[in-house]
């Protein structure tokens, strides 16, 4: 029997999705548990959470075990209980007797690192690390304009663009479905406003980038990837997020819409459809090869792909806890299997261990 725990940082989050996975374990073979991290007591080690009743179709609450194979969905933020949570999941990953469906990647910065000294190279907007106000306005005087990110972060919280229009700085940021700017009159002031800006998280600084259509919307390529029931990697749908008019973002807490991947690829011409696909299938091909070779293995990854005016591709993100509404609803016939993944590979891994636990006894 296979204990399967799938964790996130409160018993709110992630229901909908855990109880999907749930639902298609077969009970035969999968116990499939909910917990937050946070509640295992440090002597005993027993979680509280909830084990999933197949003849009653619900969660139940339940104390048990930590289970051997864990999913984990944690996001954190900045507060205590996350910093909390992050050091019991760095305890859980280093014991020998537990194994994670896959690994969290590390921050945007280490990302960089690795993929601008890869093949993968051209396809890496150019990034450096956002040391103070003057290390910024010294590079405007290069870039114009310029994107400001977290070095920790998603769902595009915290991005600022940034540019010298005259002696003054615009610094402009996407509130919810409206574009939010201020205007600062001298260096002096812009430096101070960044220094503050830094002191509270580290941020990474990139030219700006063009990633708009012919509306003048910024929109993206969402690609989900996850590894099958045989280890390999799948390609499991693409879709194309869309931000507001003029807007920075593409993303969907940015107010973005999702529209399906062959509406956007269907509209272009023959070469730039051609160039555009073969472009994306090298960068996909590689991707996940490469970030493996440097971190621990992973389970899955949200890519998003920017595409600039010229026809030009970039990576712009990659994360290891990629949500799934993008793909969901352009490609709603692989619900089922987005849902029966994690199980799939959990199966695999569980197959890998207990051969390996029969060569050494």
């Amino acid at each position: 029997m296979i204990s399967f725990g799938m964790m996130s940082l409160n018993l709110n989050s992630e229901l909908p999705y855990f109880t999907e996975i749930a639902r298609r374990a077969n009970p035969q073979v999968f116990t499939c548990f909910r917990f937050a991290p946070s509640t295992i007591h440090p002597l005993t080690q027993i979680a509280m959470g909830e084990r999933f009743d197949h003849e009653k179709d619900r969660w139940v609450k339940e104390e048990f075990p930590i289970p051997e194979i864990l999913y984990d969905r944690c996001f954190y933020t900045d507060d205590l209980a996350s910093k909390q949570t992050m050091a019991i999941v760095k305890w859980l990953k280093s014991r020998s007797d537990i194994t994670f469906l896959g690994n969290g990647l590390p921050n945007k910065w280490a990302i960089y690192e690795v993929l601008s000294l890869s093949p993968l190279a051209p396809y890496i907007p150019k990034t450096l690390r956002a040391t103070g106000g003057k290390m910024v306005t010294a590079q405007l005087k290069k870039l114009k304009k310029a994107i400001l990110k977290p070095a920790f972060g998603s769902g595009g919280a915290g991005i600022y663009s940034i540019e010298k229009q005259g002696m003054n700085y615009v610094v402009s940021a996407d509130q919810g479905v409206k574009l939010t700017g201020k205007t600062f009159h001298s260096t002096s002031e812009t430096e101070e406003w960044l220094d503050r800006l830094f002191s509270k998280k580290d941020y990474l600084i990139q030219p700006y980038l063009e990633l708009a259509d012919s509306q003048n919307c910024p929109f993206d390529i969402r690609v989900l990837l996850q590894k099958d029931d045989t280890g390999n990697w799948a390609l499991r749908g693409k879709g194309i997020r869309r931000g507001t008019k003029d807007g920075i973002l593409s993303n969907l807490h940015a107010g973005g819409e999702i529209l399906p991947f062959e509406e956007y690829v269907n509209s272009l011409n023959f070469k730039s459809k051609k160039f555009i696909l073969h472009e994306l299938e090298e960068i996909l091909s590689r991707l996940p090869r490469i970030l493996e070779e440097s971190f621990p293995r992973l389970f899955e990854l949200g890519v998003d792909i920017g595409v600039s005016k010229d026809n030009a591709l970039w990576v712009l993100d990659t994360n290891s806890k990629p949500g799934r509404k993008v793909i969901a609803a352009t490609n709603p016939e692989m619900k089922d299997t987005l849902y029966k993944a994690p199980l799939d590979y959990a199966s695999l891994l569980a197959k890998n261990l207990s051969e390996r636990e029969e060569q050494h006894s």
